[in-house]
């Protein structure tokens, strides 16, 4: 059966047993994300990733298949993020409560929000969600001042500045590895999350999936399938063309891909580090990174 995410941002849980009653305000619905994230302490989030806790993220409006339910929970795959984990999409658990029902036709316009944030409005113009970059909705009518959208809670109002439209059939204009690194560029200082895919936090190939995706081109969601996706290119500096993705292994990693930035020109590289740190620009000479660079790879532009 297809879903529709119903929360702002969806948190997909590896398994059921996974999320704490200190989660209740990410699972919850309606969810707020923003008192989760900032309740939790540090200790709390690195057991995200160190307790194999949550795998990634969706916005909302963001289609999955439920593959089936219990206690609550829908095991779904997320359609619209690639991984080889499933044939379909990125699997795992989400609260059933955060799913919903959408009528949706294959061909119409859409429009994908470009703001940092912003906020989804009912027909009363009372608040209903504060959206995250990139969350892509169906338009049922234009206005002036607002674009009226479908939405798994019915009809809602975002404000026309703040997004960007399709053609008439969905589909967005190809943008720029430029448009990628000035739309990666508004996120500095957001704090790293793991697993995360919105301007809530993200981790590092979630910052890299949206970046891309922001200017309408496709890659897998995590850092090894991201590599396996695009063509391997020379790994020194002088090589390196703005917008190229860099992946990186430490010694004890026995090559494993575990992390990955955007390449932005002149030696400089945007990223998601790690927990607790937060979206940065770094030199890449003589760094630290520098010395764990494992490979790079471009995205073929056709």
């Amino acid at each position: 059966m297809i879903k529709y995410c119903r929360v702002n941002v969806g948190t997909i849980w590896r398994d059921i047993d996974k999320a704490r009653d200190i989660d209740r305000d990410g699972i919850k619905y309606p969810a707020d994300i923003q008192r989760w994230l900032l309740t939790l302490n540090l200790e709390q989030k690195l057991s995200f990733t160190e307790d194999s806790r949550i795998d990634t993220q969706i916005l909302y409006g963001e289609m999955v298949e439920v593959l089936d339910e219990q206690e609550g929970w829908s095991h779904v795959v997320c359609l619209e993020q690639p991984s080889k984990q499933h044939p379909k999409g990125y699997p795992g658990f989400i609260p059933s409560s955060q799913l919903g029902v959408m009528d949706v036709q294959d061909m119409t316009e859409k429009v994908r929000v470009k703001a940092p944030k912003t906020t989804l409005f009912d027909l009363e113009f009372k608040t209903k969600q504060v959206l995250s970059f990139n969350t892509t909705l169906p338009v049922t009518k234009r206005g002036e001042s607002f674009v009226e959208v479908n939405t798994p809670e019915g009809p809602g109002m975002i404000d026309i500045r703040d997004v960007k439209f399709s053609d008439e059939y969905g589909t967005f204009k190809k943008g720029s590895m430029q448009g990628v690194i000035e739309q990666a560029r508004q996120f500095i200082d957001l704090p790293y999350l793991w697993g995360g895919v919105s301007s809530y936090g993200y981790d590092c190939s979630g910052f890299c999936f949206q970046m891309y995706k922001s200017q309408n081109f496709q890659i897998p969601r995590d850092a090894d399938e991201q590599y396996d996706a695009m063509v391997d290119i020379p790994i020194e500096a002088a090589e390196f063309e703005p917008g190229d993705l860099l992946f990186f292994s430490k010694p004890e990693e026995n090559g494993f891909l575990s992390h990955v930035g955007i390449y932005m020109g002149d030696g400089m590289m945007i990223h998601a580090p790690h927990t607790p740190k937060s979206i940065e620009i770094v030199k890449l000479t003589d760094s630290y990174y520098h010395k764990i660079l494992a490979k790079a790879a471009r995205l073929l532009l056709i």
